[in-house]
């Protein structure tokens, strides 16, 4: 009686769950009465083996003689079953040398000669050289993915053409799933645009130079430029290939391992397709070897590639944060004449401004300050400047121009009319400064300029000279750096 096609996955599933449900005689059962009634299957005949296999009674010997006898049994009709040859190899080289010699050397030669370097292959290879779980791992499905397509990719050079060997390599081998990853993985890298990845792909020591240099270059440019920290943001661009690469590989792992289940038919009765031809001049498909562990050479690459892009983000942050807290220190010393004015000692003025603003202007750990210039003659104040210096690092242009706005807002608030603000150059000293005037009680124009820097911040009132808000602002400037005095200087 011929098998079904729907007969055979399904006697295959319940044995196949039998045996990871850890019921042992119901998988032999189910197995043994499927090829008695459908004839040889690898999938049960593998199923049937591993379940003696699995056992482990005082007649354990026995269930690994019967395991021998099922996978020679679906080897006589499958010889070339990847899996199938790779549990007998694991058998074979489990069982005890001095009971059992001759089972011990008939090991994994046929799945060497079928299969070499498929992951059923590596595996027996451990085993073979003595390797456990606590050895040395296996290299990572990622590593032998990007080894495997950097390798055909090397010797074929046509990516459409690497792409359609590796697919009819991997319809010859149906369970070999490191052939159908590749496949799947050299499919996704020939598209349009993949270029790049291809390129990531065969040169990726390159790749990560290049990518860690991008990246330290945009951490030290926000601080050398000043740049926002926001740009730090910009090392995304670089790693964004990296993470498209990770996607496609990713996709081309998961579809090679969800492919359709490929069913066996009787010996004698089985279609050998032919594998389509390959291109002409094209090199041959390279035979995929074991995945060599990572070389010293890789190993140094990366360690310096890494210890370069830490000391750039170290760099970076700490460079940044020495700007972000770094302020200039001021000394304050008032000249005695100013633009033609005289400094005045202890006048109203200078008392109101000092009491009123200089506290709150200066802060904790600040000193303030109120000097007003005029004619002594007629004791008239003309010119007052009031401020503060000390640590102001997080004073900004708006900050200045929050402050601006309260004054502007206390002005108001006592019935004197203002004209506007402007943004005026804030000189040699740096930082901002804005600039208005208002209606004094008495009647005139009085203009008022606000600067600020991470080191200091004042006002400076004047009175008006009809000449606009310029002519303020340059007064102001003068002022400032007369009062100001940087320690070190500029």
């Amino acid at each position: 009686m011929q098998a079904t096609d729907h007969d055979i996955p399904s006697a295959y599933a319940t044995a196949q769950a039998h045996l990871q449900a850890g019921r042992l005689a119901q998988a032999r059962r189910t197995a043994t009465e499927a090829l008695k009634t459908d004839g040889p299957n690898a999938r049960l005949s593998l199923v049937l083996g591993q379940a003696h296999a699995a056992e482990d009674d005082d007649d354990h010997d026995d269930h690994d003689d019967r395991a021998e006898a099922a996978y020679q049994e679906g080897l006589q009709a499958f010889p070339d079953d990847v899996e199938l040859l790779a549990a007998y190899a694991e058998l074979c080289l489990r069982s005890d040398y001095m009971d059992r010699p001759a089972r011990f050397r008939r090991g994994p030669e046929r799945l060497r000669e079928l299969a070499p370097g498929s992951a059923q292959a590596l595996r027996v290879e451990q085993i073979a050289a003595g390797k456990t779980m606590t050895g040395p791992k296996p290299p990572s499905p990622v590593r032998t993915q990007m080894h495997d397509a950097r390798l055909v990719l090397t010797a074929v050079g046509d990516p459409a053409a690497a792409a359609a060997q590796a697919r009819a390599h991997a319809e010859g081998r149906p369970d070999d799933a490191r052939l159908a990853t590749l496949a799947e993985t050299l499919a996704a890298l020939a598209g349009p645009g993949r270029a790049p990845l291809r390129w990531m792909v065969r040169f990726p020591q390159h790749t990560l130079v290049i990518r860690a240099a991008l990246c330290s270059l945009i951490l030290l440019a926000v601080p050398a430029f000043q740049w926002n920290d926001w740009a730090r943001m910009a090392v995304v661009v670089a790693v964004a290939p990296t993470t498209l690469l990770q996607s496609v590989l990713r996709g081309a792992r998961h579809r090679a391992g969800t492919r359709p289940f490929v069913a066996h038919a009787e010996p004698g009765t089985e279609h050998r397709a032919e594998p389509p031809a390959e291109p002409r001049d094209v090199p041959d498909f390279p035979v995929l070897p074991p995945v060599p562990a990572p070389s010293s050479r890789e190993t140094a690459v990366a360690c310096v590639v890494l210890a370069g892009f830490l000391a750039a983000l170290v760099g970076s942050a700490v460079w940044g944060y020495q700007q972000y807290a770094d302020y200039p220190r001021y000394t304050v010393a008032a000249p005695d004449r100013l633009r033609g004015y005289e400094r005045l000692e202890d006048t109203p003025v200078q008392q109101l401004t000092e009491s009123l603003m200089g506290e709150s202007l200066a802060g904790d750990g600040g000193r303030s300050f109120a000097y007003v210039y005029g004619r002594k003659d007629q004791n008239l104040a003309l010119v007052t400047v009031f401020g503060a210096v000390g640590d102001f690092h997080d004073m900004t242009s708006d900050a200045v121009e929050s402050f601006h706005g309260d004054f502007e807002s206390g002005l108001i608030g006592t019935g004197l009319t203002t004209n506007g603000t402007v943004s005026a150059d804030p000189g040699r000293l740096g930082g901002a400064m804005r600039c208005l005037s208002y209606q004094a009680l008495g009647g005139g124009l009085v203009n008022a300029c606000t600067w600020g820097d991470k080191g200091s911040v004042g006002t400076v009132l004047s009175a008006d000279s009809g000449r606009g808000l310029e002519t303020a602002a340059d007064l102001a400037r003068a002022v400032r750096e007369a009062v100001l005095h940087e320690e070190g200087g500029r």
